[in-house]
């Protein structure tokens, strides 16, 4: 073995002892087997999520229903008013009721992506399948987060937006990502801790998610209280009311 060779070998050997190696497929792959395996994911065709969630001292049930392959619907409380929004898998919309007025509105823009995109991977997330989801995948190496070892991984999904995921270097589950997201037609970045992982079905699921923009990251809680898979769902449950 000459010195080029021999000096390629340690570097490869470092880099693989360091975990410099891990490509973004390396990370994608780690992280479904450590939710329960991209098969069982695949299985789940709808999800039923019931919790609490929180803005700053107020707090709201929240349910949120999605189907395949991009329906969604969220509903919950904010000040007295009943929020509903959903994706019908090919529009966004919302709907305000505050006492007996009913305001239902189509979404566009950047508010519009952010609903379709939460339809999209409500279910499994961004990475199961992202290359068929039309998104890119890129490794970003090692970190810390609190102190704790992670991968970060930067998803770019097929609308362009950014989603960069802090992996648990020994678990391979997300426990922190920050998202690029349109608030008001503004680019803004809201990152998220995530954490509470249990089993439902065979397939680990996050149970509790601390979120907001960079200056107030905890501008909200949810807390999910409970998950049901492959539940029963009508497509006119994501439909737009009628005026």
């Amino acid at each position: 073995m000459n010195m080029k060779r021999a000096v390629a070998a340690v570097l490869l050997f470092a880099a693989s002892a360091l975990g410099w190696a891990q490509t973004a497929d390396d990370l994608v792959a780690k992280n479904l087997v450590a939710r329960g395996g991209a098969e069982k994911l695949r299985a789940i065709q709808s999800m039923a999520i019931t919790g609490t969630i929180q803005f700053g001292e107020a707090s709201s049930p929240i349910t949120v229903r999605a189907r395949r392959p991009n329906q969604i619907r969220e509903e919950f409380e904010v000040e007295g008013t009943a929020m509903t929004r959903g994706f019908d898998g090919a529009a966004g919309w919302l709907t305000q009721k505050k006492r007996e007025e009913i305001k239902t509105q189509a979404l566009s823009g950047g508010e519009s992506d952010n609903i379709r995109e939460e339809a999209e991977n409500a279910i499994e997330g961004p990475l199961l399948d992202y290359a068929k989801k039309g998104s890119k995948a890129e490794s970003l190496g090692k970190d810390t987060v609190d102190g704790q070892p992670v991968y970060k991984l930067r998803v770019t999904t097929h609308l362009g937006t950014s989603i960069t995921e802090f992996l648990d270097a020994s678990t391979y589950l997300e426990i922190y990502e920050e998202i690029e997201r349109s608030v008001n037609g503004k680019p803004i970045t809201i990152v998220e801790q995530v954490g509470d992982y249990r089993a439902v079905g065979g397939v680990k699921f996050a149970h509790r998610f601390v979120s907001g923009p960079r200056e107030n990251p905890a501008a909200s809680k949810f807390q999910v209280d409970k998950i049901e898979l492959n539940v029963r769902m009508d497509a006119g449950v994501f439909a737009m009311p009628k005026p």
